[in-house]
Formats: structure tokens, sequence, C-alpha cells
């Protein structure tokens, strides 16, 4: 709901983009050719310059790629960001001392109220993309009470770049990715909570030019990226809202981060920019052995709980799984009547003695005597009402206007509550309980599930939280930032995952998880893989995970062999395991028919082989998502080298058998190895001819794939 003041509202904030006063200088390369000094950053393959006339106010006068020279700006600009209070008056910003100096480019502007805006851009040597931040300061004697929207990143683009089309990654309960054509006005809006939006992963191309601008959103919520159109230019601006922030004298507040980079080529190729800046700068150290093999196991049950978890572990140990985590309703009084509701006793980070007699610390160590990691299921956005006000006080529970935020679904025996991340009271018992759950339990695995958030969350606006009004949205992000960042520098080797419809491959997090559950559309196989593609533009693959669950009726209903395995390969597209979607030990992987199990053996064996490429390189072989007119669907994963790579592909249900798969990544010169996992002929060839020629891929029934492994032999 849009908080009033004096007629004024929050959205407005952003309408103010287009009215922010734009200062330019001169037009097209003379005037970046003219003036002072030029300032340049440069990283692998993109220039930024900025001209200084001699004052040192430095102004933005080239953003291009350095290997083709296109240049991606229209003019010599001036610094000139958005700051929305609530006054309707659009801020002119006039030109400060900035700074340059090795790999950091500084430039700042102040306005008449005493507000200073800084745009700090760095530059890495090993990635192609600049981390790009903007920050402003109250530089005045009075408070500004009400920040209200800001900008992140802010450029006038060449409007000889001919037509754009920005392609970004959908993320519903299911992920698409899109192309969208720039007429006059475009918006793409990241962030909304349980609600349809798009990913930070934002891909500007120039058609016609194969030239790209990735651009790389570091938050969960609350932005929005708009292009426009002007004689002049295309305006591009990322702006922040959901938000309501105080500043007093001296106070900072930083806009949240951006990559930004250029490149040609084409998609695949701004895809591996961004993808290879995360592994480089953003993302924890991956783990030995990772992605590993999980099985995710959970029960509402009444009986036999701790014993049929314990009598899994042997099983799971010899399908080939490395981790072993327990899922919902672990704790105190949570459900028994065998229906899935995880809600009852949530909130409560006491042990279920009823359905664990021994305690959760022993089947840690059983798992572990295995060989296999252990893990375990939070779900810190909502409380059984049940514990309020025992266990949760009921001054950090969420109130929109004055009422409790309740969630209520039918099939559940108590009412829900939400609790507010914003407020700090809470923020620090989940950071004190998950603390002690990792020490505890000895966990190796923690998997924070933002799921039971209705259309609205976090829309908190109770005045004893300590946030604004308005601000109750980002601040329960923020602490939900700080823990992250608080367990992740407190157990290094710890895998965060992060789950739920209100975090999903939020790149914001990006430095502090291993792991993405995408999505509950875990079946059929065809929409697993295509969710799995998608979501493999914006993190590495093997981050995001996808299990086979008893609910898939279409998977556990095949007869042949080539079929099991293409439902099982359908989910070796990233972070692949088993699971008990619905809390019910029926549904448990030693149950599986013999078929599958025996199938899921061999599969697993052929996917430890090949998961740590899962980990690099991208790129589809069928342009441009990966889909050929046939029906065929194929992904390619490559070592950074070049040496050694992966072919996955599925026939569907395509009515050709025989297709021509054209491979990329490869060193032209190397001789490549080529072996087909279910029994084609091994080949030889060099790397110029796979891509220039293709590998010719039979798969004679329909629903049947092929695992194609290559390594490069000279």
């Amino acid at each position: 709901m849009a908080r009033t003041n004096g007629g004024w509202n929050r959205r407005d904030a952003i309408k103010l983009t287009l009215a922010t006063t734009v200062v330019l200088a001169g037009c097209g390369k003379a005037a970046r050719e003219s003036g002072g000094t030029n300032r340049a950053l440069a990283n692998l393959g993109t220039v930024l310059e900025a001209s200084d006339p001699g004052t040192n106010a430095l102004r933005l006068s080239s953003l291009r790629n350095k290997a083709s020279g296109f240049e991606w700006l229209a003019t010599e600009q001036a610094f000139s960001p958005l700051a929305a209070t609530a006054s309707a008056e659009p801020r002119t910003w006039a030109p400060l001392a900035s700074t340059a100096r090795e790999g950091v480019l500084s430039i700042r502007a102040g306005s008449s109220d005493g507000l200073q805006a800084e745009l700090e851009v760095a530059a890495y040597g090993d990635t192609g993309a600049f981390r790009w931040r903007q920050s402003f300061v109250n530089g005045g004697g009075s408070p500004i009470r009400a920040l209200l929207g800001v900008s992140g990143l802010d450029l006038v683009l060449n409007g000889a770049a001919g037509q754009l089309v920005v392609h970004c990654v959908r993320r519903d309960s299911d992920y698409y990715r899109e192309a969208l054509p720039v007429r006059g006005h475009l918006e793409v809006k990241g962030g909304g909570w349980n609600a349809p939006s798009h990913t930070g992963l934002l891909i500007i191309e120039a058609i016609g030019r194969s030239e790209c601008l990735v651009v790389g959103v570091q938050q969960e919520r609350g932005w929005t990226l708009t292009l426009d159109e002007s004689p002049t230019g295309t305006r591009l601006r990322v702006a922040f809202s959901d938000m309501e922030a105080a500043l007093g004298p001296g106070e900072r507040f930083e806009a949240p981060p951006l990559y930004v980079g250029a490149i040609g080529g084409g998609l695949d190729q701004a895809v591996d920019l961004s993808l290879t800046h995360l592994r480089r700068r953003v993302l924890p150290k991956s783990l030995d052995r990772a992605p590993w093999v999980a099985y995710d196991i959970w029960s509402t049950d009444r009986t036999d709980v701790e014993k049929n978890i314990l009598d899994e572990i042997p099983f799971a140990k010899e399908l080939g799984i490395e981790l072993f985590y327990l899922d919902a309703s672990w704790y105190r009084n949570s459900s028994l009547k065998g229906e899935g509701d995880w809600g009852k006793g949530i909130g409560s980070y006491v042990e279920d003695r009823v359905k664990f007699p021994r305690g959760l610390r022993h089947l840690s160590d059983q798992v572990h005597a295995a060989g296999m990691k252990f893990g375990l299921w939070v779900g810190p956005n909502i409380v059984d009402a049940a514990l309020v006000p025992a266990e949760i006080p009921e001054n950090w529970l969420a109130h929109v206007d004055g009422k409790q935020s309740v969630l209520t679904i039918p099939t559940w025996e108590h009412q829900v509550l939400h609790v507010c991340l914003g407020c700090p009271q809470y923020a620090e018992h989940l950071k004190t309980q998950l603390t002690r759950l990792v020490r505890e339990y000895n966990l190796d695995w923690l998997k924070w599930d933002n799921s039971g958030i209705p259309a609205l969350p976090a829309r908190c606006n109770r005045p004893d939280h300590g946030h604004a009004p308005g601000d109750g949205s980002a601040a329960a992000l923020a602490n939900e930032y700080a823990i992250f960042r608080h367990l992740h520098e407190t157990f290094p080797d710890l895998a965060l995952e992060q789950c739920g419809y209100g975090s999903r491959l939020d790149l914001g997090r990006a430095a502090y998880v291993r792991a993405n559950w995408c999505s509950d559309t875990s079946f059929p196989s065809w929409r697993v893989r295509a969710n799995a593609m998608a979501c493999a533009t914006v993190f590495p693959s093997g981050y995001n995970a996808s299990w086979i669950v008893r609910e898939d009726k279409e998977f556990f209903g095949y007869e042949h062999p080539h079929e099991i395995d293409g439902g099982i390969r359908s989910r070796m597209l990233g972070l692949f395991g088993v699971g008990t979607l619905n809390g019910q030990m029926s549904q448990r992987a030693s149950l599986y028919p013999p078929k599958v199990v025996e199938r899921l053996k061999v599969n697993i064996q052929a996917y430890k082989s090949y998961r740590h490429l899962l980990m690099q390189q991208l790129s589809f072989p069928f342009q441009p998502y990966g889909k050929s007119p046939q029906g065929w669907e194929a992904v390619q994963f490559t070592d950074d080298a070049g040496e050694e790579a992966v072919l996955i592909c599925f026939r569907s249900a395509s009515s050709q058998a025989v297709s021509q798969l054209p491979l990329s990544r490869l060193l032209p010169d190397a001789t490549y190895s080529v072996s087909f996992t279910d029994g084609g002929t091994e080949e030889s060839a060099t790397g110029k001819q796979l891509m220039t020629n293709g590998l010719l891929v039979t798969l004679a029934q329909k629903d049947s794939s092929e695992i194609v492994r290559l390594k490069r032999t000279g």
C-alpha cells in the first residue's frame, strides 16, 4: 500500500526518473574528443572514460566494448542521479570535486538542499564487468526525513545503437527468458514478493550489431529498469523504491550495487560475462566436489519418523547421495497428521523429541558417519500463532495498518502469523538461533525458505520496529542480507541455500549462498528442463536445484529405461537430487520402483563425472534459448580453459531422430575425444570442426536423451 504524504506517494518517486535534471555537454564523438584530460578504467572487455575539463568535475564520456570499439554512451554527460523525496520538485545537480585512482573512478555531485551523491566504479582485471555503486550523503545541516527513491545507474545511451531489446528472465512459479523491444518507453521490474517479477540479470542488445550491455542488479526487490527514447539518446536508469530512509546530517545511504559490462558476439557471450563476474568476484568459493547429489527428506507422519529416516541413510549412501538434509517439521510440536502441514510449530528452534527421540545431533552424527553432509531447513518469515507470546513476543509480529499480518492455510492445524524481519530484535533472535543450530547439529547445509508469504509481505508499518512506515520491506531485506552475511562469515564452509518465492535467484545474496531452490514446479520433466536452462543464465547452473519427487506421475509411469533416463537427466542440468516434497514417508526414495533406483544409480555416477563443469561456461547449441525448431533441447557446459565440455541433449517429442549440434567455447586447434554415455561410437575431432560443422547426435526414440563428454587429447 502506498503511503501518502501531502498528496504524493512513493510510486511518484519513480515518476521523477524523467524529471530529474540531466546536464549534457556536446554530443557524439566530438564531445568525447574535446576538453581537458580523460581518465580511463578498463577490465577484460570494457572501457569506461571520464573527461576532466580542468575543474576536477569528471563527466562520463565513453563506455565501450574494448574489442570492437562499439560506443554505448550518447554523449559526454554529467553525473545526474535520482534522489526522490516528498517534494515534487526535480533535483538539480552541480558537479563536485571527483577522484580517479588505480582501478577506481569516483564522480560526485551536490544539490541545493545539501544532499551529495557519489558514483564509484571499480574495475577488475579478471572479469569484463565493473562494480557500479551510487551513494548519497546528507551534507546539509538539516535532516532529510524521507528519501523515497534513489537510482543506482544513470546513463544516456547512444541513439546510433539502433533498435534495442532487453533480454531478461521472468520469475514466476516458472522461469521464462524474455526479449522485450524498446519502443519509446520500457520498464522491467524486479522484486515482487510472491508476485511475478524479473531476476536482476538484464542484457540490453543493440539488434543488428551483435553488441550487448550487461547490467546485474544486486538487490532482491523494489527495483525498476527504465529505458526512454528521445532525439538525444535513450535514457537508461535503474531505480530503487519500496523505501523510506531518513538521513540526518552527515549520514550516508548506499544504493544497492550493480555490475555493468559491454561485450560483442551475442547472448551467450553476454550471459557468460555475467556468470564469469559472479564466479570470480561475487560468489563464495566452490566447496569440494560441489554440486553435491542431495536428498531432501521430511515428515509430518505420526509414527516411526526417526526410524524411517535413519533407515534411509544406508540406502542414500548406496545410491550415491552426498548431502542428506532434513526439511521442515523437525521443530517441537510439529504436525503428526501426515498431510504436509509444515506450519504447526514453526518459529520454534527446539527439536521435536516426539519425532526424534534421540535428537537431531544423533541424526547428524549418523549421516556424517556414512560419509555424507547433513543439513537443516528453516522458515523464518512465519510463526505458529500458538508460540505467541511464550516464545515469540507479540511486538516482533508484522502489522499492516494496525492489523496482524496473517497467513491462513485451510488444511493447516494452526493459524500462522508473519514476523517482521525488519524488527531488529527479531533479526538478532534469528541470528542467534541459526548460529546455534549450525554449531549444535554440526550442519554443513542450511536452507532458508521464504515460503509462506502472501502477495504483500514485509509491508509492516507498525511504529515500534525502528523502521519508517514505508520502509518495512527494505528493512526486512537488509536484515535478511545481514543474517546471511553473518552466517557466511562465521561458517565460511557452510552451504547456504536460498529458497522460497521471496528470494529466488536473488543476486543480492550471491556473495553468501551456494544453492538456489528455484521452483516447486518439480514436474513434468520438460518444464524442469526449461526452468533449469533459464535459471542457468542468472546463476551458475550447479547452484540451481531440482529433484525427482514421487508426485511426478508421468516420470513414475515410464516403462522404458530411455524414458526414465530422460526424466532423471532433466534434473541433472544443475544441483541434482531426490526429495520428499510433501512431507510424507511414503515418498522416500527407497520405496521407488527398482527400475528407477537402478537408473538413478547409473545416472548419478555419470553426473559426478561432469558436475564440475556446471559451475563454468554455459552455451546453447540451439539459439537463442536452447530449443530447436524441431523440438530438441540442448545445453553445453565448458571449463574456462576450453579443454573439457559436456553436451546434454533431449529429443523430447520431436519426430526428428538425428540432429546436428554446433558446439562452442572449444580451442580451434585442439583435438578432442567425443564419448557418448549411452554407447555411441567414440569419435575424435578438432575444436574447429566441432564448432564449424557441429556434432551429429542420434536419438532413436522419443523422450530419449544423451550426455556427450568432450576432452582434449592433443
